[in-house]
């Protein structure tokens, strides 16, 4: 094979490589927390400088209000979550990307009233 039949499928693999930043994902500083606690929820694989919209669904099924978010120039956030106002029981969040439409894995974590001990 000539070098001029291998540089297009060449360019476009580095091209692909370059922009493709995997699906989007999310992960959470803990699975469980005690009320009045805090939770960590980083995102990645977003689209650059865009809004996000981030879903908390209730232990009951329902679903607060999204959160916009803002990614920052690499498609990554963070945002920490209050869990005052949450009721006891196992919460989900998941992130869509606006842009795309793309939505990331679903995290769980769970709200105790009883102390939560390190693992």
């Amino acid at each position: 094979m000539t070098f001029k039949k291998l540089i297009v499928p060449l360019l476009l693999c580095a091209l692909l490589a370059a922009c493709g930043q995997g699906a989007p994902k999310i992960a959470l500083s803990t699975d469980r927390v005690q009320h009045k606690g805090w939770v960590v929820m980083r995102g990645e694989g977003f689209t650059p400088n865009s809004d996000v919209l981030s879903h908390l669904r209730r232990p009951d099924g329902s679903e607060f209000p999204p959160i916009i978010m803002l990614t920052d120039e690499g498609g990554k956030f963070t945002h920490e979550v209050d869990t005052l106002l949450l009721v006891p029981g196992t919460h989900e969040l998941w992130v869509e990307d606006k842009a795309t439409k793309v939505t990331s894995n679903t995290a769980k974590f769970v709200v105790s009233l009883e102390p939560v001990t390190a693992r």
